[in-house]
């Protein structure tokens, strides 16, 4: 049995979660217990590994215009606003502007 921490565990689930329901189209009562069937069969075969889910060439693209954005943006001073505006952590914020 896994020792993960139980806030990253809802995490996960729920991003499972909001996948089935924008998605797929599943409704909240039909989407959550499959969201925790389909973590559980993760968590049985990957737990413990990281795994690399590669970016596709929109999303890659997207990124990229997005980052291009926040380096415009940034000030030196507006890392707060920033990162609430693109939804993106600190972490981020600076390794977009290194």
């Amino acid at each position: 049995m896994s020792m993960q921490d139980p806030i990253t565990q809802t995490m996960q689930e729920n991003d499972i979660l909001i996948a089935l329901k924008n998605v797929i189209g599943f409704k909240e009562e039909i989407a959550k217990p499959l969201a925790l069937n389909i973590f559980k069969e993760f968590q049985a075969k990957w737990g413990g590994q990281r795994i690399y889910i590669s970016v596709d060439d929109q999303v890659s693209q997207q990124i990229s215009q997005r980052n291009q954005l926040i380096k415009k943006e940034f000030t030196g001073d507006n890392h707060a606003e920033i990162c609430r505006r693109h939804n993106i952590s600190l972490r981020t914020l600076y390794r977009v502007i290194r």
